[in-house]
């Protein structure tokens, strides 16, 4: 039977937590605010809790009266660890850390983007033995992101440099943006919209201008948030119409006789770009459709705003896909385990592993979000950023994370209208 285990109740905020945000490098859990601050919490493993086996001094009571009940033991213990009063004039409505945990970014109803620096150098020790950031650095702010004319509700980080330089400008939708997320490997991002439809977006192969590829509609209202499974051929999305839609990706490459990437050549009127043996050029839209695979309707009774798909749960070689978490205007949080489907033209299957109503009590949940901590693969990441000899090739190799850090892909956090933080376990 799968359960909930608290964690955390991280009171705080003075008004509303909007978003949350996990470091990739360090056990730090970041929230934000319509108080305009965010506050940032760090984490350890919690004591193992010792057996009657190992109590030092066992009780030699006779008495019969049965034992006071005892809360579930906690994996982790959490701290608040610093307060950043930003420079937004308005509520801060996202955040998200960067790919190395060394910088992070805010996203505002002021219009812009912050940014954010550590002093010292973000990650985890070897041989560090309290668990926590090796390091006290402040976080100091960099010039804002300008160039918004509207409120900033979503920021998310890409996989590569951060170097601040605005390559397009996307206004696909006719409404306005609810959320944004990037692929997990590739250079592919989504948005949902008010006007009820998901963009896909991606540079063109022969001169980089980024454009949309795709646009997903059988939502029916406002979509507010979306994200990509942990291998990326899945796309979760959810909102006012309260279904969860899981959208997948089919290749197109037998269809077009693209076949393997070829050298790339130059064609008559000087256009240049990655063309396959049999003359097709290849980018994001030529290699896949994106269709949608499945449904789950009936998990909440008001707007879904906010879902997150992560790893864990049932491994990979038994046909586990990671889990999707959901968080609404009801109160409620479910977790769902996510299957590979049994026969290729059709959708991944799903469970409901467990809900939890009232999370944060009659408020709205608003965000929820997977524990994403693995400093090797930020540490990886990092040297591939600064050029390392055989360094991207390191990066996709499988590193053996900190046995400290395993429970962390268990581990979810959620954010509510009641101004807390809360944090759970999911037991399987």
């Amino acid at each position: 039977m799968t359960k909930l285990t608290l964690q955390a109740e991280l009171a705080g905020h003075t008004d509303r937590v909007w978003h949350l945000s996990w470091s990739p490098a360090a056990p730090i859990l970041a929230s934000c605010s319509t108080d305009k601050s965010i506050r940032l919490y760090s984490f350890a493993p919690a004591p193992k809790p010792l057996s009657l086996d190992d109590d030092p001094s066992p009780s030699t009571s006779t008495s019969a009266e049965p034992a006071a009940p005892t809360e579930p033991a906690k994996t982790y213990l959490f701290s608040h660890k610093s307060t950043i009063p930003t420079s937004h004039n308005r509520t801060v409505r996202s955040l998200s850390f960067s790919p190395t945990g060394a910088t992070l970014a805010t996203a505002s109803f002021d219009a812009t983007v912050g940014i954010w620096t550590q002093v010292d150098e973000a990650g985890v020790e070897d041989g560090d033995e309290g668990g926590g950031h090796p390091s006290e650095g402040e976080w100091e702010p960099v010039d804002p992101l300008e160039g918004h004319e509207s409120e900033c509700k979503s920021v998310e980080w890409t996989t590569g440099p951060a170097e601040f330089e605005c390559l397009a400008v996307l206004m696909e939708h006719s409404q306005d943006v609810k959320s944004v997320t990037w692929h997990p490997t590739e250079e592919l991002l989504a948005s949902a919209s008010y006007d009820d439809t998901i963009k896909l977006y991606a540079a063109d192969p022969y001169d980089d201008e980024w454009s949309s590829i795709a646009t997903l509609t059988s939502h029916t209202a406002t979509v507010w948030s979306i994200s990509f499974s942990p291998c990326g051929n899945y796309l979760v999305s959810a909102g006012d119409d309260l279904v969860i839609k899981i959208w997948g990706r089919d290749s197109l490459e037998e269809k077009k006789e693209v076949g393997e990437a070829g050298e790339a050549v130059r064609e008559e009127g000087g256009r240049m770009g990655p063309w396959s043996r049999g003359g097709v050029r290849i980018g994001m839209k030529e290699k896949w459709e994106w269709k949608l695979k499945g449904e789950i309707e009936g998990a909440h009774l008001r707007s879904v705003y906010s879902v997150d798909w992560g790893k864990g749960g049932v491994s990979k070689e038994e046909g586990g896909l990671g889990r999707i978490v959901t968080g609404g205007g009801d109160g409620r949080i479910n977790v769902f385990q996510i299957m590979k489907p049994t026969d290729p033209s059709e959708g991944p299957t799903h469970t409901l592993l467990t809900t939890l109503e009232s999370a944060h009590g009659v408020s709205d949940v608003n965000h929820v979000a997977w524990c994403r901590l693995s400093p090797l693969k930020a540490a990886q990441r990092l040297r591939v950023l600064e050029g390392g000899e055989g360094a991207e090739e390191e990066e996709n190799e499988e590193v053996e994370e900190d046995p400290r850090w395993k429970r962390g892909e268990d581990m979810f956090a959620s954010a509510g209208d009641d101004g807390v933080v809360k944090v759970f376990v999911v037991d399987q």
